[in-house]
């Protein structure tokens, strides 16, 4: 996970499933995680938009 909560990567034990498709297993869990990530993501932004909307006239350092 990098510091703007993107997961990069999946690591299964092929001891918990079939050891020859282990790769498919974590392509599909890792587009779960981004499909989750994104979700949140545009969540987040309908509803802090209205909150936030205001403060573009401000001058934060840094922003």
């Amino acid at each position: 996970v990098t510091g703007l909560g993107e997961f990069k990567s999946i690591k299964i034990d092929p001891k918990a499933v079939d050891a020859e498709d282990v790769e498919t297993l974590e392509d599909l869990v890792l587009a779960a995680i981004h499909n989750g990530s994104e979700a949140v993501r545009e969540l987040t932004e309908q509803k802090m938009g209205p909150a936030t909307g205001g403060l573009g006239g401000l001058s934060l350092p840094g922003f």
